[in-house]
């Protein structure tokens, strides 16, 4: 890949110029009342748009998504986490939570008293 040393400027951001080039041309040709020779100043944007493609034409193609985002290297992978099973970790009694003796747990809801 050849690396760029000149600015670029992108193909919209030019086109734009163009416009703002060639509607400015225009008054100009109005205000000193040039009449149909300010048609001839067409040229000037006209030219410059041709050179500008023609340049644009050899530059290489690069995707936008390949400049962005580098390909992860195999051995640097992370490993997969399935999410159910640490779920499952979560859940599961350890044996450490039984050391009370089977009493009731603060997060646990208080059976309700009957009176027979």
């Amino acid at each position: 890949m050849s690396e760029r040393t000149v600015s670029l400027l992108s193909l919209p951001v030019f086109a734009a110029l163009l416009a703002a080039l060639t509607l400015g041309l225009i008054l100009l040709g109005r205000y000193y009342n040039l009449g149909t020779t300010t048609f001839a100043l067409f040229a000037v944007p006209v030219l410059l748009a041709v050179v500008y493609l023609a340049w644009y034409r050899t530059l290489p193609y690069e995707s936008p998504r390949a400049r962005r985002v580098p390909a992860p290297a195999e051995d640097e992978e992370e490993p997969f986490e399935d999410p159910v099973e640490e779920a499952d970790r979560m859940t599961e009694p350890t044996g450490e939570d039984d050391l009370d003796g089977g009493a009731a747990t603060p997060d646990a809801p208080a059976e309700p008293e009957t009176d027979l």
